[in-house]
């Protein structure tokens, strides 16, 4: 049978003979009934060619339906047609007598014309794409006993003088890497409770600096909903607080990775390319035996979207940097993208520990995908957990010489050129690099802040001038009068190139 007509037609008889059935007392009888309706006149007209719909006189009545001509049904004497439900029922204070408009299907969604396609090997060349079916594909075709095994250290949220001390016994600068240079991670920083002051020095150390906002608001799902609009205030605007006030520059402010990974689809994304970011790091792979690498958005992504508001438009050139989940072997260790958020069933040294080279080991012993090892400050405020991380550390650089402990930026400075570990002592974008010292004694800067209509003081240290406002959301140069990224970039540029796709 190949609709609900054909099924309606063939059971028919047998459902008007139960229904008459269900109705029979001692004062009637199924021929009846079945000669009365059959003498009946009736001006029902069947909205459809086949179902059961309720009278529009009486609760008390149905009809049922076959190729759109109608047969009278009463119900029992002590029940009501439903028409929602489609049968005779108890009333209640639910019960609608009568007819029920059913509510219109919607439509299926039109598809978006600018939709990124899946991959296309044969138009995605690097240095500027790099695309995979499934993602795990190495770059340059090169064999996983070719290829580094990089590690990826970030550190998310404020820097300051709580946390410092934390992090730089872990970017100790005697922990090399097999070219001598120290090891480097990346800061992804929010700026309310940093110091400025203590970010340059990890800065000047050769560290990474990226975006992570301005607020670090709360609800968590707001970065989910946020606007193109938020979006370039939050983490245009952050970019130009770290160049003014930790005095960096514009051009080594490339990345950024939304709070609580909560990322904002399309918008986010926009908000990254037309401001000239090189990447970002929001977007969470499953768990899986193969690692996930790094790739640009020019193609849908390869994997499941976990947090539900992953791209669907393709930004090409923009490279996304995914997290791959964490996990231990034995499932003692949790799932987690963050490291400090795995929780351990046996909370233990060796738990721990042999949950890191778990991760390590899924990495290097497969496609040799970077791993990436993030972390909050709450990790190193657990002393058994640091040290645990500290040995980890030394004892994979003592193990392996093709592992190596390197920025966001130095991982696509290598997918751009990918380079066979025997020859990356002498790769360039992994040299030693002298940067320019932060100043000895910062600018303490008492300073207010205006929001949501009443104003308090905050502090920051910087070895810049101390602005009039506390720089926020709005007013990222912390003047008096306060500038919007928004619209300066309106006064000064046509429409951006996503807002037109």
């Amino acid at each position: 049978m190949n609709s609900v007509g054909d099924t309606l037609r063939y059971l028919f008889p047998l459902l008007l003979v139960l229904i008459l059935a269900f109705q029979v007392d001692g004062r009637s009888s199924g021929n009846l009934h079945r000669t009365k309706r059959q003498e009946e006149t009736t001006d029902f007209k069947c909205p459809k060619a086949d179902g059961l719909f309720a009278d529009p006189e009486t609760c008390k009545k149905f009809y049922i339906c076959a190729g759109y001509y109608p047969f009278s049904q009463n119900c029992p004497s002590s029940l009501y047609f439903d028409d929602i439900k489609k049968f005779c029922t108890r009333k209640t204070k639910q019960l609608v007598c009568g007819p029920v408009e059913a509510p219109e299907t919607e439509a299926p969604p039109t598809p978006d014309p600018n939709s990124s396609s899946d991959c296309d090997l044969s138009v995605c060349q690097l240095p500027e794409c790099y695309c995979s079916s499934d993602g795990t594909r190495i770059p340059g075709g090169l064999d996983p006993s070719e290829t580094p095994q990089m590690i990826l250290l970030s550190f998310d949220g404020a820097v300051n003088s709580l946390n410092f001390d934390h992090y730089r016994k872990l970017l100790n600068k005697s922990r090399t890497n097999p070219n001598g240079c120290p090891i480097k991670g990346t800061f992804f920083v929010s700026h309310e409770y940093t110091s400025h002051f203590h970010l340059q020095k990890f800065y000047a150390d050769g560290h990474e600096v990226a975006m992570h906002s301005i607020s670090n608001r709360s609800p968590e799902d707001w970065w989910a909903k946020a606007s193109y609009e938020d979006y370039a205030e939050e983490m245009v605007g952050q970019r130009e607080i770290l160049h003014k006030f930790a005095n960096i520059s514009r051009d080594s402010l490339l990345g950024m990775r939304v709070p609580y990974l909560h990322p904002g689809g399309n918008d986010m994304m926009a908000v990254a390319y037309d401001y000239d970011f090189v990447y970002d790091s929001s977007i969470i792979a499953p768990m899986s035996h193969t690692p996930i690498w790094p790739y640009t958005l020019d193609y849908k992504i390869p994997h499941k979207c976990m947090q539900g508001t992953c791209p669907t438009r393709a930004f090409p050139g923009l490279w996304e940097i995914p997290l791959n989940t964490l996990f231990s072997e034995d499932g003692t260790g949790g799932m987690c993208s963050l490291a400090d958020q795995c929780v351990f069933q046996e909370n233990d040294d060796e738990s721990v520990e042999q949950f890191l080279k778990d991760n390590f080991n899924r990495h290097y012993n497969v496609n040799r995908a970077p791993l990436g090892l993030y972390f909050h400050v709450n990790w190193f405020n657990d002393r058994n957990k640091t040290n645990v991380l500290l040995n980890f550390v030394d004892e994979i650089r003592t193990k392996h010489r093709d592992v190596w402990f390197v920025t966001m930026q130095e991982l696509i400075s290598w997918m751009r050129n990918p380079t066979k570990s025997a020859n990356l002592n002498s790769f360039a974008p992994w040299a030693c690099e002298k940067r320019e010292n932060s100043c000895s004694i910062p600018k303490n800067c008492e300073i207010p802040l205006t929001m949501d209509g009443y104003t308090e003081m905050r502090y920051m240290q910087t070895c810049a001038k101390c602005p009039v406002k506390y720089p926020w959301v709005g007013n990222f140069e912390g003047s008096a009068e306060g500038y919007k990224i928004v619209d300066l970039a309106r006064d000064a540029e046509p429409e951006p190139e996503s807002k037109k796709r």
